[in-house]
């Protein structure tokens, strides 16, 4: 016997598990295979993307993580707050308020942790900062573990005179 006010509803569930309207809109071909690098599913790779990002937004900034691209490249994003005196760190700040992490010509992640070593020794670095160095140095070491190989590269960053 079922229960009037408990009587599920017939047909298809929701696709997101929650309501959801349809929305036609034309992509570039490129995003559309972008998309479906993250899931062969479009909409469901827009749901993970929106998910992802305000699940971020939403959480303190992490000190520092990888952030992947389709394939198998990623960058290092940082809270600018706790690396902005590192030497020979340089950070492209992103409108979220978060940073890649970059490095002056021609150096590489060892002349990385050789600086968070050196800054961590520095007596006038911040407790906050030193924490985060830390984390840092901790992170560098464990995705090394994991088996993830750093490979220098240039950027361009473009800035307007106005």
């Amino acid at each position: 016997m079922v229960k009037r006010g408990s009587q599920r509803k017939r047909g298809r569930p929701p696709k997101f598990g929650r309501t959801a309207d349809l929305v036609s809109f034309t992509l570039p071909r490129d995003v559309i295979t972008w998309l479906e690098s993250i899931d062969d599913d479009p909409a469901w790779a827009i749901v993970r993307l929106h998910e992802r990002l305000t699940k971020q937004r939403d959480s303190q900034v992490q000190v520092a993580q990888l952030v992947r691209f389709p394939g198998k490249r990623a960058l290092i994003l940082v809270n600018p707050d706790l690396f902005g005196k590192v030497p020979g760190v340089s950070l492209i700040p992103l409108a979220d308020g978060r940073a890649f992490l970059a490095l002056d010509h021609g150096k590489g992640v060892a002349d990385l942790e050789l600086a968070v070593l050196d800054h961590l020794e520095d007596p006038a670095t911040e407790t906050r900062q030193r924490d985060a160095l830390k984390r840092l140095r901790t992170l560098l070491k464990q995705w090394r573990q994991e088996g993830i190989q750093f490979e220098p590269r240039s950027i361009i960053v473009a800035s307007s005179n106005r």
